[in-house]
């Protein structure tokens, strides 16, 4: 599962395929799909600086520790991790766009015409709580 994050969503997203002969769904392979490794990750949020934080909408980090999550209100919620692993998400520019791809290449339409229908792949989305991640 990866998580994508645009300035106004953020989603887990799957990408499986059904395996007729051993009745079930195989591995995730969404970030293949997604080229993960070419996307940036959300920033590591331990060696900003106040001011680092400032633009990302945050609370100087007097007030926070960089495992809490600051909602919108300005309500800290603690505990979310410091961002900059691997599961932590990876910056796109249209998070929309990116599950539109997902959703042609089973349907084997658009960019995939070329490959047909994919019926056997799923994509499965979950959206997440924006407001969790810093601000691009």
């Amino acid at each position: 599962m990866v998580t994508l994050i645009d300035n106004n969503k953020a989603v887990e997203i799957s990408i499986r395929e059904w395996d007729e002969e051993n009745p079930g769904y195989g591995p995730d392979w969404s970030a293949d799909f997604f080229e993960v490794g070419a996307l940036r990750q959300v920033p590591n949020l331990s060696d900003y600086t106040d001011a680092d934080l400032a633009e990302l909408g945050l609370p100087s980090r007097a007030v926070i520790q960089l495992d809490d999550v600051v909602e919108p209100s300005g309500r800290i919620i603690d505990g979310i991790g410091t961002f900059g692993c691997d599961d932590d998400g990876y910056l796109v520019d249209d998070v929309d766009y990116c599950i539109e791809q997902a959703n042609d290449m089973v349907a084997g339409i658009g960019d995939f015409a070329a490959d047909g229908p994919q019926p056997n792949q799923v994509v499965d989305v979950t959206e997440l709580d924006r407001s969790a991640y810093p601000k691009l």
